[in-house]
């Protein structure tokens, strides 16, 4: 009997295909399942920040914490009513869902759903498709760690 596909399935799962590495850092595609078209990255930390992004417009998972402003213009916190609708509700409803997880990268491709935004840092699971496995993550430090240690393993594979 074969071995079984991991997968994940949440409302906020992200496709991140690595296509190539350059001076040490991440060039690829960002899928999420509310759009047609990728989100280029050139770099771990634009991909990082991105997704970050992500999540703060679909509002889901919420963040722990919320950045501070010196200057008073910061956005104030809402409090959602009971019959209020999350932002990723309404995204989903406006632009309907899209299988993500055959989106495939050059040199790796990771199904990461972020669980919570605690403690200023993300805390998930990440599928790494190369290997079929499925990792668990407490901080964004930490699921870079996990794509270096894997895409490490291809290139190990490859020679």
């Amino acid at each position: 009997m074969g071995a079984a596909k991991q997968m994940l399935f949440a409302r906020n799962l992200i496709n991140i295909c690595i296509d190539s590495v350059e001076n040490v850092d991440y060039q690829g595609k960002i899928w999420h399942q509310y759009s047609d078209e990728p989100v280029c990255f050139e770099s771990g930390v634009k991909l990082l920040v991105m997704m970050d992004e992500l999540m703060d417009e679909w509002g889901f998972p919420q963040k722990g914490l919320e950045q501070r402003s010196l200057i008073g213009r910061g956005k104030k916190r809402h409090n959602r009513q009971k019959n209020d609708e999350m932002s990723i509700d309404k995204v989903q409803k406006t632009n309907g869902t899209r299988n993500i997880q055959n989106k495939k990268g050059k040199l790796g491709t990771y199904i990461v759903q972020v669980s919570f935004r605690q403690n200023a840092t993300w805390q998930g699971h990440v599928v790494c498709v190369n290997c079929n496995e499925k990792k668990d993550f407490t901080s964004a430090m930490e699921l870079i760690k996990i794509i270096e240690q894997d895409l490490g393993n291809v290139d190990e594979k490859a020679e």
